[in-house]
């Protein structure tokens, strides 16, 4: 299956064992993936955004501290009017809620019970050693909901 046109970003974190795997089976399932390959800082990564040319709707992909950066993300996508479907938060340190984030849909991958995620509603799916597999397949279903 090909979902051309979709862009799909993976932000940094170097802690991330099951990174390339993700990214491997995201790019298996025929998505464009943009691997922000900076140091894990907002304003790295959001530069990291300006520059590069995307393809909406996009999807945003973080695991754990990355996760933290994601409002100033989406203000700076926002901001360059590139439309956003959502989030995958993988083990995440969740961000706060604010006015402008999230505008688009979450889900959470987690390898544990305890990710204080599901107070705000969003959905969560638990990994079982399947991290990369169950990423591609949270992308797909935020991409699918977007189709006309």
């Amino acid at each position: 299956m090909t979902t051309s046109g979709f862009q799909v970003v993976v932000l940094p974190d170097s802690s991330w064992g099951d990174r390339q795997a993700t990214i491997e089976a995201l790019t298996e399932q025929g998505l464009a993936v943009l691997d922000v390959g900076t140091q894990m800082e907002a304003k790295a990564i959001c530069a990291a955004l300006v520059s590069t040319s995307l393809q909406p709707p996009i999807v945003v992909v973080a695991r754990g501290d990355a996760c933290l950066v994601l409002p100033a993300v989406a203000l700076s996508l926002r901001t360059q009017h590139r439309d956003t479907c959502g989030y995958v938060l993988i083990d995440p340190d969740a961000p706060p809620a604010t006015d402008t984030w999230p505008e688009s849909p979450v889900t959470v991958v987690s390898s544990t019970e305890a990710t204080g995620t599901s107070l705000r509603g969003w959905p969560v799916v638990r990994s079982q050693g399947d991290e990369a597999a169950l990423v591609a397949s949270s992308v797909l279903e935020l991409l699918q909901v977007r189709r006309p």
